[in-house]
């Protein structure tokens, strides 16, 4: 299993660098929807390269932050577009605030989106960046000699993603706070992708997880992308009264409240196994000696 996964992840990785590599020269493809698969597959890259955290002379630090400062970078732009389709979607049929100032609003979101495509991440440093990095990520994963982690790595790196997961699930409550909300996320994140690519191991157990984690993750990023949204609509007013940023408001607290009410339930059945448990399972899927 050891060599089969290890090829694998090679393969999988120089994918993903592929589907980078695509997204910033293709020019059949709205730059919004660019950004949403390139910061996608960049968190994705992170995730199944931490299965070579015990080989840290082959993929540095530095290189490592390099990949977190692209998906950073990209980050503004993504977000400048879903808050333009987030007040899409509350505005739609709202009959306490006049449409002209609606249409107004809109066009004032549409138009920020529209500049920072044109003024960010891709006209301060193009793909040109990005291409470089990608060949160097090729070439290091094309070298015969790099080490194939083994059982006991992919089992100890999934331990640890879904430990430090649990570990804040625990401090959470309905009522935690956005950034708190956010942090689960990146880290369920990182595990749905490493759960993904070792799901052949084991289908029955990791599809199911991911399934679950798919769910979760997206319920995740509803309430940071509502909460992203909200400081924004306060930060910037696009000219709406104070009682209609309250109605706004209103309506946005109230989707969080919804999703939070549908979240924690799912969250509590998939941290039913303490870590020691899962450690455990983990053990046995890879058939590694209990010591």
């Amino acid at each position: 299993m050891p060599h089969r996964a290890g090829k694998q992840l090679t393969e999988t990785i120089a994918k993903q660098s592929e589907r980078i590599e695509y997204f910033c020269t293709a020019e059949n493809i709205s730059p919004n929807l660019a950004v949403h698969e390139m910061r996608k597959t960049f968190k994705r890259m992170r995730a199944l390269l931490r299965f070579y955290n015990a080989f840290p002379e082959e993929f540095s630090p530095e290189f490592i932050l390099q990949i977190k400062y692209f998906g950073r970078a990209l980050t503004h732009l993504r977000e400048s577009f879903v808050n333009l389709q987030i007040f899409e979607r509350i505005t739609a049929g709202n009959a306490m605030i006049p449409e002209r100032k609606i249409r107004a609003a809109r066009e004032l979101f549409a138009g920020k989106n529209r500049e920072v495509v044109e003024r960010g991440f891709f006209a301060a440093e193009g793909c040109d960046t990005i291409m470089k990095f990608t060949g160097t990520l090729a070439a290091q994963l094309a070298d015969v000699s790099l080490p194939v982690p083994s059982q006991l790595q992919f089992a100890a790196e999934l331990e640890d993603s879904y430990l430090k997961s649990f570990q804040i699930y625990q401090t959470l409550t309905v009522f935690s706070g956005s950034e708190k909300v956010h942090e689960l996320r990146k880290k369920l994140k990182q595990l749905y992708y490493q759960f993904d690519f070792i799901r052949f191991v084991h289908p029955r157990f990791f599809r199911l997880k991911t399934y679950h984690l798919n769910n979760i993750t997206e319920q995740l990023g509803e309430d940071h992308d509502l909460f992203v949204f909200l400081n924004d609509l306060f930060e910037n007013r696009y000219d709406f009264t104070g009682e209609e940023l309250e109605i706004l408001e209103n309506q946005i607290q109230h989707l969080r409240e919804l999703n939070r009410i549908k979240l924690f339930p799912r969250l509590k059945q998939f941290f039913s196994e303490t870590p020691e448990s899962f450690k455990l399972k983990l053990l046995g899927i890879f058939k590694v000696p209990v010591i």
